[in-house]
Protein backbone atom coordinates (compact mmCIF):
# COMPACT_ATOMS: atom_id res chain seq x y z
CA UNK A 1 0.00 0.00 0.00
CA UNK A 2 2.75 2.44 0.95
CA UNK A 3 4.57 1.81 -2.33
CA UNK A 4 1.37 2.38 -4.32
CA UNK A 5 0.79 5.68 -2.54
CA UNK A 6 4.39 6.71 -3.19
CA UNK A 7 4.06 5.78 -6.85
CA UNK A 8 0.91 7.89 -7.22
CA UNK A 9 2.56 10.80 -5.44
CA UNK A 10 5.60 10.66 -7.71
CA UNK A 11 3.42 10.45 -10.83
CA UNK A 12 1.47 13.48 -9.66
CA UNK A 13 4.69 15.45 -9.23
CA UNK A 14 5.61 14.64 -12.83
CA UNK A 15 2.22 15.27 -14.41
CA UNK A 16 0.68 18.11 -12.43
CA UNK A 17 3.09 20.78 -13.64
CA UNK A 18 2.57 23.62 -16.07
CA UNK A 19 5.59 22.70 -18.16
CA UNK A 20 7.14 19.26 -17.78
CA UNK A 21 4.96 17.45 -20.31
CA UNK A 22 5.61 20.24 -22.83
CA UNK A 23 9.34 19.98 -22.22
CA UNK A 24 9.18 16.23 -22.81
CA UNK A 25 7.31 16.56 -26.10
CA UNK A 26 9.70 19.20 -27.44
CA UNK A 27 12.77 17.22 -26.36
CA UNK A 28 11.40 14.02 -27.86
CA UNK A 29 10.75 15.85 -31.13
CA UNK A 30 14.26 17.31 -31.17
CA UNK A 31 15.89 13.97 -30.43
CA UNK A 32 14.04 12.18 -33.26
CA UNK A 33 14.46 8.88 -31.42
CA UNK A 34 14.97 5.73 -33.48
CA UNK A 35 14.64 2.03 -32.53
CA UNK A 36 18.40 1.43 -32.50
CA UNK A 37 19.27 4.49 -30.40
CA UNK A 38 21.31 4.26 -27.20
CA UNK A 39 20.10 7.15 -25.04
CA UNK A 40 21.48 8.81 -21.92
CA UNK A 41 19.07 10.71 -19.67
CA UNK A 42 21.08 12.99 -17.39
CA UNK A 43 19.29 13.84 -14.17
CA UNK A 44 16.74 11.06 -14.53
CA UNK A 45 15.14 11.65 -11.12
CA UNK A 46 12.41 9.13 -10.28
CA UNK A 47 12.51 7.69 -13.81
CA UNK A 48 9.04 8.82 -14.94
CA UNK A 49 10.25 10.62 -18.06
CA UNK A 50 13.18 8.22 -18.54
CA UNK A 51 10.68 5.40 -19.05
CA UNK A 52 8.85 7.55 -21.57
CA UNK A 53 12.06 8.10 -23.55
CA UNK A 54 12.69 4.34 -23.43
CA UNK A 55 9.61 3.53 -25.49
CA UNK A 56 10.78 2.46 -28.91
CA UNK A 57 14.54 2.81 -28.31
CA UNK A 58 17.19 0.14 -27.89
CA UNK A 59 18.39 1.25 -24.47
CA UNK A 60 18.33 4.15 -22.03
CA UNK A 61 20.74 4.88 -19.20
CA UNK A 62 19.34 7.11 -16.47
CA UNK A 63 22.00 9.02 -14.54
CA UNK A 64 21.00 10.37 -11.13
CA UNK A 65 23.09 11.46 -8.11
CA UNK A 66 20.29 11.14 -5.52
CA UNK A 67 20.01 7.65 -4.00
CA UNK A 68 16.37 8.18 -3.00
CA UNK A 69 15.38 9.12 -6.55
CA UNK A 70 17.23 6.08 -7.88
CA UNK A 71 15.24 3.91 -5.49
CA UNK A 72 11.98 5.32 -6.85
CA UNK A 73 13.16 4.90 -10.45
CA UNK A 74 14.11 1.26 -9.98
CA UNK A 75 10.92 0.51 -8.04
CA UNK A 76 8.42 2.34 -10.26
CA UNK A 77 9.92 2.69 -13.74
CA UNK A 78 12.09 -0.33 -14.36
CA UNK A 79 12.16 -1.73 -17.90
CA UNK A 80 14.39 -4.33 -19.57
CA UNK A 81 15.99 -1.63 -21.73
CA UNK A 82 16.63 0.88 -18.90
CA UNK A 83 19.62 0.93 -16.59
CA UNK A 84 19.72 3.44 -13.73
CA UNK A 85 23.17 4.56 -12.61
CA UNK A 86 24.26 6.76 -9.73
CA UNK A 87 26.72 9.43 -10.81
CA UNK A 88 27.43 13.07 -11.57
CA UNK A 89 27.29 14.83 -14.90
CA UNK A 90 30.73 16.42 -14.52
CA UNK A 91 32.35 12.96 -14.50
CA UNK A 92 30.10 10.67 -16.51
CA UNK A 93 30.74 6.96 -15.81
CA UNK A 94 30.48 5.97 -19.46
CA UNK A 95 32.90 5.33 -22.31
CA UNK A 96 33.59 7.75 -25.14
CA UNK A 97 30.96 7.68 -27.91
CA UNK A 98 28.72 5.34 -25.88
CA UNK A 99 25.43 7.01 -26.87
CA UNK A 100 23.54 8.15 -29.95
CA UNK A 101 21.38 10.69 -28.07
CA UNK A 102 21.70 12.58 -24.77
CA UNK A 103 18.81 14.33 -23.06
CA UNK A 104 18.47 16.35 -19.87
CA UNK A 105 15.34 17.96 -18.43
CA UNK A 106 15.96 21.14 -16.43
CA UNK A 107 19.16 19.94 -14.77
CA UNK A 108 22.07 21.97 -16.19
CA UNK A 109 21.25 24.98 -14.01
CA UNK A 110 21.77 22.85 -10.88
CA UNK A 111 25.23 21.48 -11.75
CA UNK A 112 28.31 22.67 -9.90
CA UNK A 113 30.19 22.99 -13.23
CA UNK A 114 27.77 23.25 -16.18
CA UNK A 115 30.56 23.86 -18.71
CA UNK A 116 32.36 20.69 -17.64
CA UNK A 117 29.10 18.73 -17.72
CA UNK A 118 28.53 19.75 -21.35
CA UNK A 119 32.06 18.67 -22.28
CA UNK A 120 31.30 15.29 -20.73
CA UNK A 121 28.04 15.05 -22.66
CA UNK A 122 29.95 15.67 -25.87
CA UNK A 123 32.51 13.03 -24.93
CA UNK A 124 29.97 10.24 -24.47
CA UNK A 125 28.06 11.11 -27.66
CA UNK A 126 29.09 9.50 -30.91
CA UNK A 127 30.23 11.89 -33.68
CA UNK A 128 27.10 13.55 -35.03
CA UNK A 129 25.06 12.38 -32.04
CA UNK A 130 22.30 14.67 -30.81
CA UNK A 131 21.83 16.48 -27.51
CA UNK A 132 18.50 18.00 -26.39
CA UNK A 133 18.08 19.74 -23.07
CA UNK A 134 15.90 22.20 -21.20
CA UNK A 135 17.07 24.74 -18.63
CA UNK A 136 15.46 27.26 -16.30
CA UNK A 137 16.05 30.82 -17.42
CA UNK A 138 14.81 33.21 -14.74
CA UNK A 139 16.06 36.67 -15.67
CA UNK A 140 15.41 40.27 -14.69
CA UNK A 141 13.28 40.72 -17.80
CA UNK A 142 10.95 37.78 -17.15
CA UNK A 143 10.65 37.36 -13.37
CA UNK A 144 10.77 39.48 -10.21
CA UNK A 145 13.87 39.28 -8.03
CA UNK A 146 11.95 37.82 -5.06
CA UNK A 147 10.82 34.86 -7.16
CA UNK A 148 14.28 34.31 -8.63
CA UNK A 149 15.87 34.24 -5.18
CA UNK A 150 13.19 31.94 -3.79
CA UNK A 151 13.52 29.61 -6.77
CA UNK A 152 17.33 29.62 -6.56
CA UNK A 153 17.31 28.66 -2.87
CA UNK A 154 14.40 26.23 -3.08
CA UNK A 155 15.80 24.29 -6.04
CA UNK A 156 19.55 24.72 -5.47
CA UNK A 157 20.18 26.59 -8.72
CA UNK A 158 23.80 27.51 -9.42
CA UNK A 159 23.18 29.55 -12.56
CA UNK A 160 20.39 30.74 -14.85
CA UNK A 161 21.10 30.83 -18.59
CA UNK A 162 19.98 33.02 -21.45
CA UNK A 163 19.58 31.49 -24.90
CA UNK A 164 22.79 33.18 -26.07
CA UNK A 165 24.76 32.00 -23.05
CA UNK A 166 23.60 28.43 -23.51
CA UNK A 167 24.48 28.58 -27.21
CA UNK A 168 28.01 29.76 -26.38
CA UNK A 169 28.49 27.05 -23.74
CA UNK A 170 27.41 24.39 -26.20
CA UNK A 171 29.85 25.65 -28.84
CA UNK A 172 32.69 25.76 -26.32
CA UNK A 173 31.98 22.15 -25.33
CA UNK A 174 32.25 20.91 -28.92
CA UNK A 175 28.62 21.01 -30.02
CA UNK A 176 26.99 22.52 -33.09
CA UNK A 177 23.90 24.28 -31.67
CA UNK A 178 20.76 24.85 -33.72
CA UNK A 179 19.43 28.11 -32.22
CA UNK A 180 16.69 28.35 -34.84
CA UNK A 181 15.06 25.34 -33.17
CA UNK A 182 15.24 26.73 -29.61
CA UNK A 183 11.84 26.83 -27.89
CA UNK A 184 10.81 29.23 -25.11
CA UNK A 185 8.17 28.33 -22.52
CA UNK A 186 6.46 30.96 -20.35
CA UNK A 187 7.41 33.52 -22.94
CA UNK A 188 4.69 35.99 -21.97
CA UNK A 189 4.67 37.97 -18.75
CA UNK A 190 1.21 36.61 -17.95
CA UNK A 191 2.35 32.98 -18.30
CA UNK A 192 5.38 33.73 -16.15
CA UNK A 193 3.24 35.17 -13.35
CA UNK A 194 0.91 32.17 -13.43
CA UNK A 195 3.89 29.85 -13.14
CA UNK A 196 5.34 31.82 -10.24
CA UNK A 197 2.08 31.58 -8.32
CA UNK A 198 1.63 27.87 -8.99
CA UNK A 199 5.14 26.72 -8.12
CA UNK A 200 5.13 28.70 -4.89
CA UNK A 201 1.62 27.63 -3.82
CA UNK A 202 0.90 24.30 -5.54
CA UNK A 203 -1.43 22.79 -2.94
CA UNK A 204 -3.98 25.61 -2.63
CA UNK A 205 -3.91 26.18 -6.41
CA UNK A 206 -4.14 22.50 -7.38
CA UNK A 207 -7.95 22.60 -7.87
CA UNK A 208 -7.35 25.32 -10.47
CA UNK A 209 -4.69 23.32 -12.31
CA UNK A 210 -6.73 22.65 -15.50
CA UNK A 211 -7.61 26.33 -15.81
CA UNK A 212 -4.06 27.51 -15.12
CA UNK A 213 -2.58 24.96 -17.52
CA UNK A 214 -4.93 26.01 -20.28
CA UNK A 215 -4.28 29.70 -19.65
CA UNK A 216 -0.51 29.23 -19.84
CA UNK A 217 -0.75 27.21 -23.06
CA UNK A 218 -2.98 29.83 -24.65
CA UNK A 219 -0.71 32.68 -23.54
CA UNK A 220 2.40 30.97 -24.88
CA UNK A 221 0.73 30.42 -28.26
CA UNK A 222 -0.57 33.95 -28.64
CA UNK A 223 1.97 36.23 -26.91
CA UNK A 224 5.74 36.45 -27.13
CA UNK A 225 6.89 39.51 -25.22
CA UNK A 226 9.76 38.25 -23.09
CA UNK A 227 12.58 35.71 -22.89
CA UNK A 228 11.10 32.38 -21.80
CA UNK A 229 11.48 31.25 -18.20
CA UNK A 230 12.38 27.83 -19.62
CA UNK A 231 14.37 27.30 -22.80
CA UNK A 232 14.67 24.04 -24.73
CA UNK A 233 17.61 23.65 -27.09
CA UNK A 234 19.25 21.06 -29.29
CA UNK A 235 22.69 20.52 -30.82
CA UNK A 236 24.80 17.84 -32.46
CA UNK A 237 28.25 16.76 -31.43
CA UNK A 238 30.83 18.28 -33.71
CA UNK A 239 33.10 15.93 -35.63
CA UNK A 240 35.91 18.45 -36.15
CA UNK A 241 39.44 17.92 -34.72
CA UNK A 242 39.18 21.29 -32.96
CA UNK A 243 36.17 20.11 -30.98
CA UNK A 244 38.00 16.96 -29.94
CA UNK A 245 40.86 19.05 -28.54
CA UNK A 246 38.36 21.13 -26.50
CA UNK A 247 36.91 17.99 -24.92
CA UNK A 248 40.34 16.69 -23.98
CA UNK A 249 41.48 19.83 -22.16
Amino acid sequence: MAMNVARLERAGRSLLTLNRDREFRQLERMLALEPADRVLDIGSGDGFWTAAFARGTASVAGLEPDARMLHYARAFHSRPNIGYVRGFSEVLPFADCAFDKVVSISCLEHFSDPARALVEMARVLRPGGRLALSVDSLLEENSPSRFREWHRRRHYVTRYFTSDELDQLLRSAGFCPEPERTVHLFRSRFAGRVREAYVRHPRPLLPLFPVLYGAVRLADRSVNNTHGQIIIATATRSTSPAAASIRNT
